[in-house]
């Protein structure tokens, strides 16, 4: 960890080199130093987001199981299901609503966190209860 920090002051020291692949490197260390990330990064978090959602979403239309249902949705992972998509669902929006207002601007490191932790967790759930596979 030290070898990093060591790493990332010499990278920001050269910040000067901006049209070389090194000057990308430094961008890129200076992003993740700043707890923000590329509008691309917001893009792919959101777009995974929304493929799972649709999986998720879909799951929850299903009638609950009853006994003999061949094809139903198990009760007990319902509110697991339903918080994930609900703060994926506001994390998105929250980052549309952020690249709209700033095109071309570094996003929030918070609001990539959260797509990001509400997609693992939306496949985590499906994957623990076999749905969709």
């Amino acid at each position: 960890m030290k070898k990093f920090f060591i790493i990332a002051a010499v990278a920001l020291s050269l910040g000067g080199c901006q049209d070389t692949k090194f000057g990308e490197f430094v961008a890129t260390i200076k992003s993740a130093a700043s707890g923000s990330v590329s509008p691309e990064a917001i893009y792919i978090a959101r777009n995974a987001f929304d493929t799972v959602e649709v999986s998720a979403t879909n799951y929850l239309s299903l009638p609950r199981c009853p006994k003999q249902a061949p094809i139903c949705r198990e009760p007990s992972i319902t509110p697991q299901l339903i918080t994930a998509v609900r703060s994926g669902r506001d994390a998105r929006n929250a980052a549309t609503a952020f690249l709209k207002q700033h095109p071309g601007e570094l996003g929030s490191q918070g609001l990539y966190d959260a797509l990001t932790t509400a997609t693992a967790t939306i496949k985590d759930i499906l994957a623990r209860y076999n749905v969709g596979g």
